[in-house]
């Protein structure tokens, strides 16, 4: 099942953003690295970590867990 980039309750103008760069569902997003997701224009870290759990990637992944 595909998860909705609205469904992620991001902010409208980077709903809006995605949008228009078409990406419409999470799996569209599949391809980027984490560098270019937040090469986009509006994208924060708070955004950039709720795709990257949707997107089932570590948003930290050289980071030691204590």
């Amino acid at each position: 099942m595909s998860t909705k980039l609205e469904d992620l309750k991001l902010k409208p103008w980077l709903l809006a953003e995605l949008n228009q760069l078409g990406y419409e569902v999470v799996e569209d997003m599949q391809h980027l690295s984490s560098v270019e997701l937040l090469r986009i224009p509006g994208m924060g870290a708070h955004a950039w970590r709720k795709i990257a759990k949707a997107l089932g990637r570590e948003p930290f992944p050289n980071q030691k867990r204590r």
